[in-house]
Formats: structure tokens, sequence, C-alpha cells
């Protein structure tokens, strides 16, 4: 690999990395409309580009090209919101007035995050498409509905009490990262959440397989005029695209995991506080010492 594709990659992983972080701490890591915008965005990171479709050269250039100038405006200009956004989430985990309206809030801050990333990258997604062949449009589409039947084999068809088991798993290891050890009753909250979201998984993979379905009958016309603006459309505008099954379903799983963090950080020890306190002021770290400057 290049050096520069590898650097490109590098902070690419570092700023999704500090965008799942934000989500996390806004009550976002279960089956929210930003959860799957990000979801839906991963592929157009250049090593996933690259497991769905294989570029040429000339393909390669132009996107390693126009990734890096969408990362330098991330960097540039995004980071500095992340970092206030993380400093109020932060505070408003650790407060003893937390209740549901504060994190609905934090909430609200991430999914403008989360649209202004879709925006912003809506040309670099519609300009790679518009360089594709037919050949490689084919083997998107296949490479797409496989990863697609991969997810419903890992989280829908799993016996019920399996998937259960992994949910428990999935959002315990997510807080132990952040508060180390979980105590009985957070684990208690955790295993009634988890008895109650039995075939959210499904939902949101339907609603997957319906968008995925939507951008694949764009791709014949990818050489029409509006069709940047077409795909736009179904970045931005994905809300008015939802099954009415996870339209629906998805307010109800967010209020319930925004009420799962409000139990957990309520039953939280002066420990685990202070576990917290450590990773988040890592974290700010870590995004100050990002080096944003044009060119890196």
């Amino acid at each position: 690999m290049k050096p520069q594709q590898d650097s490109n990659q590098r902070q690419t992983a570092m700023l999704l990395r500090v965008a799942t972080i934000l989500l996390c701490l806004a009550v976002l890591n279960g089956c929210s409309a930003t959860q799957l915008a990000y979801r839906n965005l991963d592929w157009l990171i250049s090593r996933k580009v690259n497991q769905l479709v294989d570029l040429n050269g000339e393909q390669q250039a132009w996107f390693d090209n126009q990734l890096d100038v969408a990362l330098q405006w991330h960097c540039q200009q995004e980071i500095p919101r992340y970092r206030e956004a993380l400093a109020i989430a932060g505070n408003h985990l650790l407060s003893p007035q937390l209740d549901a309206a504060l994190l609905e809030a934090d909430a609200r801050r991430a999914q403008e995050a989360a649209d202004r990333l879709l925006a912003r990258s809506a040309p670099l997604m519609s300009g790679l498409l518009r360089r594709l062949d037919h050949q490689q449009v084919q083997e998107l589409s296949q490479n797409m509905a496989r990863e697609l039947d991969e997810k419903y084999a890992e989280l829908v068809y799993p016996p019920a009490e399996e998937r259960r088991a992994e949910s428990v798993d999935k959002i315990s290891n997510q807080l132990e990262t952040w508060l180390g050890g979980l105590n009985a009753s957070q684990s208690a909250a955790i295993e009634r959440w988890a008895a109650n979201r039995d075939g959210n998984n499904k939902i949101w993979l339907d609603n997957r397989r319906a968008w995925q379905g939507l951008l694949i009958q764009e791709l014949p016309t990818r050489q029409q005029s509006d069709f940047s603006q077409r795909i736009y459309q179904l970045l931005v505008d994905y809300r008015a695209l939802q099954t009415p099954a996870y339209r629906e379903q998805e307010p109800r799983s967010k209020q319930a995991l925004i009420q799962l963090m409000v139990q957990v950080m309520r039953a939280s020890t002066a420990e685990q506080r202070a576990h917290f306190v450590s990773r988040l002021n890592a974290l700010q770290e870590d995004l100050q010492a990002l080096d944003c400057s044009q060119g890196k």
C-alpha cells in the first residue's frame, strides 16, 4: 500500500472511532437512524471500498485524493465540534440530575453531526459510482448483498436466547470500556433491556436492505446529469425512505437505550465514574493532538 494511502486509512480509522465514541456517549449505540447512516457510509472508506469493488489505478487515485479532501474537512471542521459534544455528554452522564432529557439532547447533537457527514460524503459517493463500469457495478451489487446476508446470519437467524446473549455481551463490553467492571444492578438493567429488544436487528437489516435496493436501482443511471442529486437525496433524506416498521421501531429503541444509560449511570460507583473521567480525558487529549493542518 502506498504511504499516503496508509496515512489516509489511519486517519480515517481515528476519525470514525471518534465518531463512534461520540455516538456511544450520546446513547446511540443501538439501531438508530444515526447508526444506520454511519453503517451505510462505511464502504466509502478506502479499505472498505476495495473489499466491495476492485478499483483500477485511475479510480483509486481519484478516490484517494477526494477522500483526503473530505478527511481534511472532517478534521478541521468536525473534530472541534466533537470535542465540545464529548465534554457536554460527559458532564451529562456524570450529573446527579441525569435524566432522559439530557441524553436526548446529546442524541440530537450526534444526529446533527451524522447529517453533516452524510451531506459532505455525498459527492464522494456519487463521484466514485459514476466512474464504475458495468462489471464493477455488478461486483458491487453482489458484494453488498453478500455482506447483508452475512449480517442476517449473524444477527437474525440464531435462536432468540443466543441473540439476547449477544446483545448483552455487546453493550456490556462497550460500557465496561468506559466504566470498568459492571455491578449487579447495572448487569440486571442490561438483561432487562436485552430481553425487550428481540426483533430489532431484523427490522434494522430489512430497512438497510430496502435502502441498498434503492441505491442499486440508481446505478444504471449513473451517467445522467441528476445522478449526484439523487445520491445526495438517498444519503441525506434517508429518513423519508425508511420502512414503516423501522420508522415505528427506531424511536422506541432509542428511548429504551436512553433509559438503560440513565439506569447504568445512576447505579455507577465512585470508582466507575473515575474510570469514565480518565477515559474521557484521554480521548479529549487524543483529539487535541490531531494534526488537522492542510496537506497532512
